[in-house]
């Protein structure tokens, strides 16, 4: 994914007390939704600083550009974004950070026109460090400060920032302690760290005290969350059970999680929430053949991956259920890619984000017997992604029959929203709701598009009192039955 940080994310100059010749910076962030939440929070360090944040596109006095080393595109790209932001602006400073960064600081510091290279160890500080040198008056040639990521188990300091006006991104874990053969991203972050749970309450009660309605919990590997801070270790189960309790008119939305960190009691978390955690869980199989999972050194087996499907849905009727795949590993053969979809075509799983496999040089699967041409990898990516296509519109289905509530949050343009199941509502031209309410809506049709979830519905609302939908408890929808409001 590739993201231009833009002023549209951010209140302008004028409005934060800034001075228009204050300098200026820009970002480009490539990679994870984790990537996405950090580029956010150094936008607000910097802007704490002093300076003013500028598109991308335009001139600006400094080019940030976090960086994703998931597939070796992933380096090319970033190569591609420091080449455009030093031929656009020649005299403007580059810094680049992320695990692009971390895993090869070398190449990054050779590359013409950058001046600050950060490694993921020292991100937190990269605004303080720019900033001092560019004021300085006689900033250095160039600053190269990447380490190896730190060992502790504590993640220090809360990572949060807004997403949009009305979702915000809190990161409670990071690194992560798996070692899958195309995955390059445990050296780039280090082993798993969490942040400890007081803390992630502090913060989050924070961003509802803020008026978010909406918080994302995210990480590299949040389902391995553990505070050991505590005398009694505290898990991501137990974690949610002390979130939800906190006072407020909110809801927690969860990043991917491995099917073997999804238990029973995380499960029951979230059945339990009463609505406080959305009924929508997206987990990261890779596959459904055995075989291939062994060759991926994932610790799950195929039958994991169908016994925590349907546990979700018997413990959480209705849950939106999605997974990752990865077409064209190697020594997927056409039968083994078949019983992937075989298998998939009948588990309760609503979608699928599908990877065509790429490699990346420095882990195992980049030097395995029998990769698959590019043609056979998109001729199955298009396969599975029809298939996803097809099960996420009998989901939408499932909730148009049975009049089931979609509790939306209304964007920031006031005429479209995400509901707790993810999916997209459109509201019907002319009808505006108030940005960063929650309102309680049917699904009236599917509509055509082109997104690859094809998750967007048009929507029609009912005529209730936000606070009353604030959480959509089960004894509310009865009520709603009962008053036979379904139908008007």
């Amino acid at each position: 994914m590739k993201t231009d940080y833009k002023t549209e994310h951010l209140n302008t100059a004028e409005n934060q007390g800034i001075s228009l010749n204050a300098p200026s910076v820009a970002f480009y962030t490539l990679g994870c939704k984790t990537n996405q939440l950090e580029t956010a929070t150094l936008a607000n360090q910097f802007k704490a600083l002093g300076w003013q944040i500028a598109d991308f596109n335009d001139a600006a006095d400094l080019f940030v550009i976090n960086t994703c080393t998931v597939t070796e595109r992933s380096d090319l790209e970033a190569q591609r974004i420091i080449r455009r932001a030093r031929l656009s602006n020649p005299s403007a400073k580059i810094a680049v950070t992320g695990c692009y960064t971390q895993i090869a600081p070398e190449a990054v510091a050779k590359q013409k026109g950058v001046n600050y290279v950060i490694g993921n160890n020292f991100k937190d500080q990269l605004a303080t460090w720019v900033d001092d040198d560019i004021r300085s008056g006689s900033p250095q040639s160039q600053l190269v400060q990447v380490s190896e990521i730190d060992k502790s188990r504590i993640m220090v300091g809360a990572t949060e920032a807004a997403l949009d006006r009305t979702r915000a991104s809190l990161k409670i874990q990071d690194g992560c302690d798996y070692k899958c053969t195309y995955c390059i991203i445990w050296k780039a972050r280090g082993k798993s760290r969490s942040l400890p749970a007081s803390d992630v309450e502090t913060q989050l009660q924070r961003l509802i005290d803020e008026g978010f309605k909406e918080v994302v919990l995210t990480g590299i590997n949040i389902g391995q969350y553990l505070d050991e801070t505590t005398t009694k270790h505290i898990d991501l189960a137990k974690l949610l059970n002390r979130l939800v309790a906190l006072p407020g008119n909110f809801r927690l939305r969860l990043s991917s999680l491995d099917p073997m960190e999804v238990d029973t009691p995380l499960i029951e978390s979230i059945a339990g929430s009463a609505g406080k955690i959305c009924p929508h869980i997206h987990l990261s199989a890779q596959s459904a053949n055995d075989v291939v999972l062994k060759h991926m050194a994932r610790r799950h087996h195929v039958r994991d991956f169908q016994r925590v499907c349907h546990q979700i849905q018997s413990l959480i009727p209705g849950a939106c259920v999605g997974s990752d795949i990865i077409v064209g590993f190697p020594g997927e053969t056409d039968t083994f890619f078949q019983e992937t979809i075989n298998v998939i075509e009948n588990l309760p799983l609503h979608y699928c984000h599908v990877f065509s496999y790429s490699k990346r040089q420095g882990t195992p699967a980049a030097v395995m017997t029998g990769q698959i041409s590019e043609s056979v990898k998109k001729k199955r990516a298009n396969q599975l992604r029809a298939l996803s296509s097809k099960k996420m519109r009998l989901f939408i289905q499932s909730k148009i029959d049975s009049a089931a509530f979609q509790s939306v949050l209304v964007e920031s343009n006031g005429q479209s929203g995400l509901s707790q199941h993810y999916l997209r509502f459109q509201f019907a031209p002319g009808v505006v709701f108030p940005p960063n309410s929650l309102q309680t809506c049917l699904i009236k049709t599917p509509l055509t598009t082109e997104t690859p979830l094809n998750n967007t519905v048009l929507g029609e609302t009912l005529s209730l009192h936000e606070e009353e939908i604030a959480l959509e408890q089960p004894a509310f929808n009865q009520k709603l039955l009962n008053e036979k409001i379904i139908g008007q």
